[in-house]
């Protein structure tokens, strides 16, 4: 059943993703493969309800003749304005800015090589107008669910950036983050 559900909501975010047109291309765009593994990776900590709402946006999202996605890289690149007046939005974004802050503190190598930068950037590609401007093309039940889940994460001390990240480097065949981490570092040998 989550296998399925998950398979669903990438195939479609990725008929949506692969007609945005932007001012910054996405390299995975035109790799259907990495997309999924990367998007994949960042569902891969939420539970079956959240994957459910946030299929369920985007079904009603194509039903209208809406491509989520577009709204979110236009709305990244300044081209529209703010999607959502959610509060919640902005506290979503704090949380999981201090996660991305702690994996580039633990895992240096694999922030640089898969994480979109904390630092401010004036083109919008920093992580906090990312995540934001992903987040007010959700639903108002799929952010209070992704609330949910972020709050109750970091309230027991968990980083869900972290179990995405190792998602991710397990795809990839690496026991953990630590021997990718090792083994990715610059200068050795591959």
């Amino acid at each position: 059943m989550r296998f399925r559900l998950l398979a669903e909501v990438l195939d479609l975010e990725w008929e949506m993703f692969s007609r945005v047109k932007s001012t910054r291309p996405a390299a995975c765009q035109q790799a259907p493969d990495r997309f999924r593994a990367v998007r994949g990776s960042l569902m891969g900590p939420w539970p079956d309800d959240l994957l459910a709402s946030y299929r369920q946006d985007l079904t009603a999202a194509f039903a209208a003749g809406r491509n989520l996605l577009t709204e979110k890289y236009a709305r990244m690149d300044g081209l529209i304005a703010s999607g959502s007046a959610n509060p919640l939005i902005a506290v979503i974004v704090d949380i999981e800015a201090d996660w991305q802050r702690e994996v580039q503190q633990r895992f240096p190598t694999l922030y640089q090589r898969c994480c979109r930068h904390t630092d401010l950037a004036e083109d919008g590609s920093d992580f906090s107008v990312y995540l934001g401007a992903e987040l007010e093309t959700y639903g108002f039940e799929t952010i209070e669910m992704y609330y949910e889940m972020v709050k109750t994460a970091a309230d027991k001390g968990d980083n869900l950036a972290i179990e995405a990240l190792q998602h991710l480097v397990s795809a990839a065949g690496y026991a953990n983050l630590e021997q990718a981490e090792q083994l990715l570092a610059p200068g050795v040998k591959q």
